[in-house]
């Protein structure tokens, strides 16, 4: 059965980073290092690890605050749930956080 997950959180961005962009571009390189492949950096992170599609949206509130929003969509819920929390985890565990 096909499955769609999504994580959100409020985030600050740290002084250790200039923008959200420079943010996305570490998260992209995270994918890409966890075997995502078709890894974009668009308004969106997203990347295709086997059958499900994961993309990780940062919506501004206002100076450094933003709402981050991990989604995966893919054919079993308990993988693609998995995948979800892992990525999230990593990104939770990057040091400049």
């Amino acid at each position: 059965m096909a499955a769609l997950w999504i994580r959100t959180r409020k985030m600050e961005l740290s002084q250790a980073l200039g923008n959200v962009g420079e943010l996305k571009g570490v998260i992209a390189n995270l994918l890409k290092e966890n075997g995502f492949t078709d890894v974009v950096n668009t308004e969106e992170v997203a990347g295709n690890k086997g059958d499900i599609r994961l993309s990780i949206l940062h919506l501004h509130i206002g100076n450094r605050s933003f709402y981050q929003q991990v989604i995966a969509a893919g054919d079993n819920s308990n993988i693609t749930l998995g995948v979800v929390e892992d990525i999230l985890n990593k990104v939770k565990g990057l040091q400049f956080l």
